[in-house]
């Protein structure tokens, strides 16, 4: 067991709830809650730096061959690796090549856990991956026999932290994916990352020049967005109304809408641009039959649209 600062272990705590959402969750919302996984990763110091020493000469091409049993016998199955460090190393190189979708989640899903129960197959990948991968880093920073009170009390202190410095504050928008890049690229392999040399530099350059490109008419367009937020947020409850006062509507569907639109809504808290815009992109696919939701809902898509301008 490693010992960390209260601030850190706060962080933790709230990287291990991040953990259960996905694990207690759904498959539609899977790839926000990878993203959310991820911040936390780059937001915590000691995260990051265990992160980084269990990728140290972890060849995730080679344990990913290892893991996929697919053959004519059993149909597809994915055996994970007993060794605790590269598990979590190939866990983290997985959510990091589906968020960055060089590898299709769904797919993965559905070709290593296979199952009649569609529900099931998510279910399976959890217990596999996610579950073991959340264990050993809780048991990692003395936290896999903390109760849920403890946890819920030190993510809370974290909640009251992120009020005053938030990671999903718009200037991390992307969870500064340079840093967890960072990770591979600093054991000088090609661990994940299928990026040349070049192409790594010119992604690093671009982002310097972004984060120099801070004037005060950005300052400006920062505040216009924060009333923006706030009236998307205002929109999600008029969505809301016009889901429920839609009377020949499936009752899965029904709840699915609801819960993203009330996913919309907790994310303009943060103000996540890219969690924002993937929830709005599911709404918009699953309601489209439905003129009375879209006619609502296309109020809340232009609000969204001027936090790009």
């Amino acid at each position: 067991m490693v010992k960390v600062s209260n601030e850190e272990l706060s962080k933790i705590s709230q990287f291990i709830a991040c953990c259960n959402d996905m694990i207690n969750g759904k498959f539609i919302l899977a790839d926000i809650k990878i993203s959310k996984i991820l911040k936390m990763i780059a937001d915590s110091e000691e995260l990051y730096g265990y992160i980084t020493e269990c990728m140290r000469d972890f060849d995730f091409s080679k344990e990913l061959h290892r893991a996929e049993l697919k053959n004519s016998l059993n149909n597809g199955s994915f055996s994970a690796p007993t060794d605790q460090q590269k598990l979590v190393a190939l866990v983290f190189s997985l959510l990091v090549e589906f968020d960055a979708k060089r590898m299709d989640f769904y797919t993965f899903i559905n070709e290593n856990f296979l199952s009649k129960d569609r529900a099931e197959v998510y279910v399976k990948f959890a217990k596999t991956l996610l579950v073991p991968f959340r264990d050993i880093i809780a048991g990692h920073f003395g936290l896999a026999d903390a109760s849920n009170e403890e946890v819920k009390r030190m993510t809370q202190n974290y909640a009251q932290d992120l009020q005053q410095d938030s990671p999903f504050a718009e200037q991390n928008v992307q969870y500064d994916s340079d840093r967890i890049q960072s990770i591979a690229e600093a054991q000088d392999s090609n661990v994940f990352y299928q990026y040349g040399k070049q192409d790594f530099t010119t992604m690093q350059t671009k982002s310097a020049k972004t984060k120099m490109g801070a004037t005060t008419m950005q300052t400006e367009s920062a505040m216009q967005k924060l009333d923006t937020w706030q009236k998307i947020a205002e929109i999600c409850d008029n969505v809301e109304d016009s889901i429920k006062a839609k009377k020949h509507i499936n009752s899965y569907l029904r709840d699915e809408l609801l819960y993203i639109n009330q996913s919309i809504k907790y994310s303009t808290k943060y103000k996540d641009k890219q969690i924002t815009s993937a929830l709005v992109t599911a709404f918009d696919e699953m309601s489209k039959k439905f003129r009375q939701i879209q006619f609502v809902f296309g109020e809340l898509k232009t609000e969204l649209q001027r936090l790009y301008l």
